[in-house]
């Protein structure tokens, strides 16, 4: 399927380009914000070539794509017309829980930012390797222009982030950049480190470092959105290109710097401190619990709640511990893929998984979470409990994450070294790293699954059309289709046939052939006989609802078979008890290849052997390509 094809399939089956609000995409998912999830045919998305699942959680309907995820966005982004990544719609959030929308608030003020906050730690951390290496010294020119290069988002974090909270609050995302740029101006900076005093029309100002806050531009971005409201509502549309902007910069810095800043600031600091004063009361114990979970509360979308703390813990405490726990969990579900990759035995899955294994080393763990280790479930749990050893060790050893955000993966290994390079918290956090991916793997070769070849689907064969006949694969009495209680079957839509009400429980090959079809729910089963008829057995009305209770199979799908064998047995009185019509249709689904189709013995008893259908055809010579499986 063409990228194309899939954004087409996907944009049809969420409910049409009218059902989306807006359209965000991280690295391996499309998210969606939907008017309606319920309009959306999951179960169709999901088998999708090219989708690897769905995931509904904190308002979004998520799409996981993988690493081709950006070249599907841009094709799906077309074909939602006026619907661009920025639009929302507060009717969307409706009767969503006050979690949800907590969830959905943190994802869109830091999912548009995440991508270069973690590059920037990258670099940031490859720079302290090389200045611990003697590579570089941080005087030499090429250190600080990389330096630089790398902390910039960091420093000017309430610009960057201000644009983030004007798109989320729906104000003016170049105001809120304006606020953020006055917060880290550099008069008022330099003002700070000189411990001036200041006033604002005789009010003191309590002057506060912002540079690296979240909390203060976030905050102040929500009181804009109130602010431009109120003035627009006041202001005549002629001055309002000027004058919204104009009083709210007026309004709202003054009001960040007396105000929302300094209280904001104590609350940041106050969370730093909650958190850290709960980490040191049980590192390991804490380390273990939410290591082991983590990876859990990514698939639920609950990880969203703790960005803030990382970044906030960077930005009052110039370091974390809380990733520093976290970090192992990337190595743990790289270690259960890389068991089920040499344990398997599927040559598609062996494929997968190498190349998912090799993705979460990178730090993109989507492929394998949703690829490899949930559709086989124990691998997942042995990756979780790797993980939780792993992320005690990293709280025993006090490792810690400094001065920036360090994505998954190898790269954001040296954003755990401290201004000392290689000390014991960063030989711990190495050691946690190991201990995750070695006992997520050990475990996972010992006790996960061997991942074999999928049964083969029937194979599509050429047949030629002869004249054939179909004996009766029951004992009972026949009926034609038209007095079937079902509209599919009597009125003709499948294909010709007739109806039998069994009296025994067997059902026995009706003539020579092969088995295209063996219906999960055993309630079906479809043949095609040597001379091209295709034949569909639906035992019962409705009896997919019995879930294969009272069926028995003694085929499987591609079994060639002769007239007469058995093909599967049933309990007549069990399935009408349940309350289900226990009639069988009969049906030649490919009727249309055939010139004419006769049926026999209609109101008859019937049994085993007894001619009940005939099929004839001119053109005798003529291939014909399977069908039963569409029908």
């Amino acid at each position: 399927m063409s990228d194309k094809e899939l954004a087409t399939s996907i944009v049809k089956l969420v409910g049409g380009s009218d059902n989306v609000n807006s359209l965000v995409h991280c690295v391996t998912r499309l998210r969606f914000k939907l008017k309606d999830e319920g309009i959306a045919d999951t179960d169709a998305i999901k088998d999708l070539d090219g989708v690897m699942t769905v995931v509904k959680s904190g308002g979004q309907y998520q799409v996981v794509i993988g690493d081709k995820v950006d070249d599907i966005y841009n094709a799906v982004m077309p074909l939602l017309g006026n619907v661009t990544s920025s639009t929302t719609d507060d009717s969307s959030d409706d009767g969503g829980s006050i979690w949800n929308k907590a969830v959905a608030l943190l994802s869109s003020l830091f999912m548009p930012v995440l991508g270069v906050l973690a590059a920037s730690g990258v670099l940031k951390g490859l720079l302290a390797l090389c200045t611990a290496a003697g590579w570089l010294t941080d005087k030499s020119g090429t250190y600080m222009i990389l330096y630089a290069a790398s902390d910039a988002i960091f420093y000017f974090l309430p610009i960057i982030l201000g644009f983030s909270a004007g798109n989320t609050f729906k104000t003016n995302p170049y105001l809120t950049a304006v606020i953020g740029g006055a917060l880290v101006y550099p008069t008022l900076v330099a003002a700070y480190n000189a411990k001036t005093s200041l006033t604002f029309l005789g009010v003191p100002v309590i002057l506060m470092s912002y540079v690296q806050t979240l909390i203060p531009i976030i905050a102040a971005a929500w009181l804009l959105s109130f602010v431009s409201k109120f003035l627009k509502e006041k202001l005549p549309k002629s001055l309002q290109m000027i004058f919204v902007p104009l009083l709210s910069l007026v309004i709202v810095v003054p009001v960040s710097f007396l105000v929302v800043g300094p209280v904001t600031s104590m609350l940041s600091t106050w969370l730093a401190d909650a958190v850290l004063w709960v980490y040191g009361i049980a590192p390991v114990v804490a380390g273990f619990i939410l290591a082991g979970i983590w990876q859990l509360a990514v698939l639920l979308g609950l990880h969203w709640a703790f960005i803030p703390i990382f970044l906030n813990n960077i930005a009052t405490k110039g370091y974390d511990p809380i990733d520093a726990m976290l970090f192992c969990t990337v190595f743990g579900q790289v270690g259960a893929a890389l068991a089920l990759t040499i344990k398997a035995k599927d040559p598609k899955f062996k494929e997968l998984a190498a190349s998912a294994t090799l993705s979460g080393i990178l730090g993109i763990t989507e492929p394998i979470i949703y690829g490899v280790t949930i559709p086989h479930k124990k691998s997942f749990i042995m990756a979780s409990i790797g993980s939780a050893f792993g992320g005690a060790i990293a709280g025993f050893s006090s490792a810690k994450m400094y001065g920036g955000f360090a994505p998954g993966g190898i790269f954001g290994i040296p954003m755990f070294m401290g201004k000392n390079g290689v000390d014991s918290s960063f030989i711990g956090f190495l050691l946690s790293l190991i201990v995750a991916f070695g006992v997520a793997f050990v475990l996972s070769m010992l006790f996960a699954e061997v991942v074999k070849p999928k049964p083969v689907a029937a194979k599509e064969t050429k047949v030629t059309l002869t004249n054939g006949k179909v004996v009766s694969p029951l004992v009972g009495q026949t009926m034609p289709l038209s007095a079937v209680k079902d509209d599919v079957f009597s009125t003709g839509m499948m294909g010709k046939g007739l109806a039998i009400l069994p009296t025994t429980g067997e059902v026995k090959a009706p003539f020579d052939g092969q088995v295209v079809s063996v219906f999960p729910t055993k309630h079906a089963i479809g043949l095609k006989s040597d001379t091209g008829i295709e034949l569909l057995i639906h035992l019962g009305l409705d009896t997919v609802n019995l879930k294969g209770e009272h069926f028995t199979t003694k085929i499987a799908v591609n079994d060639h078979v002769k007239a007469g064998d058995l093909l599967e047995t049933f309990d007549i009185k069990a399935i009408t008890d349940a309350g289900y019509d226990m009639t069988v249709p009969i049906i030649v689904t490919n009727t249309k290849d055939f010139d004419s189709i006769k049926t026999s013995s209609l109101g008859n008893q019937v049994t085993f052997g007894d001619e009940i259908l005939s099929t004839t055809v001119t053109n005798t010579g003529k291939e014909k390509s399977d069908s039963l499986q569409k029908a």
